[in-house]
């Protein structure tokens, strides 16, 4: 007989609200079968049943509710572990076009670096001579290849191919050094890094300017002639460099270039360099730089095997660009045990305007090999001044990494489609070089002791465009005004006009 619809209900309500008061389903349904008079058609034994079953029911629901306890945990650390194990993974960028590997602690890197300048240029000389005739043409002034790095942190280090050339092209170690960078007394905020190998440390100014980022296709004269003396791509040599926020100093001890032949330098090279760089006033769109350097060499090479050493410097220069290899000033050989160079920095940037200039003034000690040659020590000089003006308003910044400006960085990149077209920029340069010493008139023959190495007077415009980053395009104009005695008092000099193009990208 089936209970009456009331009395089931009853039960129901009964079950569900043990359950919800926590009452165990069995214990609830054995209070409900002895404590309830049992109507028609429930027995106790079904009432029973029913809490067995019910039991059974929670028995599994907690089971299931373990597993998920369970499954949840395992989710969990396996999430962590993903997390971690990814985190431990280093990271690879491409910053500027330049690919890095950094391990995630940041003790390792890993950075391909490449730079390459394509050059044409076309000279129109008057008079022209076959003695300086420069040729019109191209060349790869730089194809560089390399990699630079950190490891464990304190230790940097970079090897460089260099594939390009002044005029011809040849393979060649452009640097390789190790550095320490860990080491910071007198409470430095930056470490003092200690270098050994082969790389190039700044001579001064423009010369800490990277080589990608110039105003135009080469440095000023003079100070392409002085970095050749102790400093330069590929000299060898150990030294230091420490700098703050607003201030950079560096000293080296040099020897040979990497690539000259051990035949050609019987005795290598020794020589010295030292800098100080200071940014006394700057802010967020201005900059002054001030500075002072000095390099010399301590003992020119000994060119001559046997007890007899033929030790000499020789002062040449080119243009101020690097198609032809002629050089239109040149003191010759002159035996000497060493020369000093001491050169004043100055430059400023202030908005989208930039201007610097560099003196230098070069000594050299002559050896006395006979008589009849004079003891006088010759001294040579120049200087140059040039500035910019960025159309497109971005700023020349200082910077402490070699203590001095950056180049242009685009603010906004080149692209058609969008309407902005990168940076664009006109600078002007003037610079003198003068390798005269006591050369004394034209038409007589070169004094005792004098010499007649030339002066070289080059007026230069530029307009350059940086659609990004990575690549740059230089059109340059230069007027060189050469001033020049033969031996027997004759002019040799020239003047050259030049209009020269580069391509470049560098990262």
């Amino acid at each position: 007989m089936t209970a009456p619809a009331p009395f089931q209900t009853a039960v129901r309500a009964a079950v569900l609200a043990g359950l919800l008061c926590g009452v165990a389903p069995a214990a609830l349904a054995q209070a409900i079968a002895t404590a309830t008079p049992q109507p028609s058609g429930i027995s106790q034994e079904q009432a029973l049943s029913l809490a067995a079953r019910l039991d059974a029911l929670e028995k599994r629901n907690e089971a299931l509710e373990a597993q998920i306890v369970d499954l949840k945990a395992q989710t969990a650390g396996t999430t962590q572990a993903i997390r971690e194990t990814q985190a431990a993974q280093p990271t690879v960028t491409v910053s500027n076009g330049r690919p890095t590997v950094t391990t995630a602690d940041g003790a390792f890197k890993f950075a391909l670096r490449s730079v390459v300048q394509f050059d044409a240029a076309s000279y129109s000389e008057s008079p022209r001579t076959a003695a300086n005739d420069l040729g019109s043409g191209t060349n790869f002034r730089r194809a560089r290849l390399g990699f630079d790095g950190t490891a464990f942190t304190d230790w940097n280090y970079a090897l460089w191919a260099e594939f390009g050339g002044s005029g011809g092209e040849a393979a060649v170690l452009n640097q390789a050094y190790v550095e320490y960078a860990g080491w910071r007394p007198f409470g430095l905020e930056e470490p003092i890094r200690l270098r050994v190998g082969a790389w190039a440390t700044p001579s001064g100014l423009e010369d800490a300017t990277s080589n990608t980022e110039e105003l135009f296709l080469e440095r000023p004269a003079v100070a392409e002639l002085v970095r050749g003396f102790a400093t330069g791509d590929g000299r060898t040599g150990v030294g230091a460099t420490a700098r703050g926020a607003r201030w950079y100093v560096s000293g080296l001890f040099s020897g040979k270039v990497v690539g000259v032949p051990t035949t050609a330098e019987i005795d290598q090279q020794r020589g010295f360099a030292a800098r100080v760089a200071f940014n006394p006033i700057h802010g967020l769109d201005y900059d002054l730089h001030i500075g002072a350097n000095i390099q010399g060499i301590l003992d020119p090479a000994d060119t001559t095997a046997g007890p007899v050493s033929t030790r000499a410097v020789r002062l040449q220069e080119r243009p101020e660009l690097r198609v032809s290899g002629v050089r239109l000033v040149d003191t010759a050989a002159i035996n000497s045990d060493g020369l000093t160079a001491y050169g004043l920095e100055a430059g400023a940037s202030w908005k989208n305007i930039y201007g610097s200039g560099e003196w230098y003034r070069i000594d050299v000690s002559r050896r006395a090999t006979a008589p009849a040659v004079s003891p006088f020590e010759p001294s040579f000089s120049g200087w140059y001044l040039q500035g910019a003006w960025t159309i497109t308003g971005e700023h020349h910044a200082w910077t402490n990494a070699n203590g001095g400006f950056v180049g242009v960085r685009p603010a906004k990149v080149f692209n058609a489609q969008r309407g902005t077209w990168g940076a664009w920029e006109l600078a002007a340069r003037y610079s003198e070089l003068d390798l005269n010493d006591r050369s004394g008139a034209a038409g007589a023959a070169t004094p005792l002791g004098g010499i007649r190495g030339g002066e070289q007077k080059i007026t230069t415009f530029g307009l350059n465009w940086y659609p990004n980053s990575v690549v740059h395009l230089l059109l340059d104009y230069q007027w060189d005004r050469v001033s020049r005695l033969n031996a027997a008092g004759a002019s040799i000099g020239e003047d050259v006009n030049v209009v020269s193009f580069r391509s470049q990208f560098a990262f």
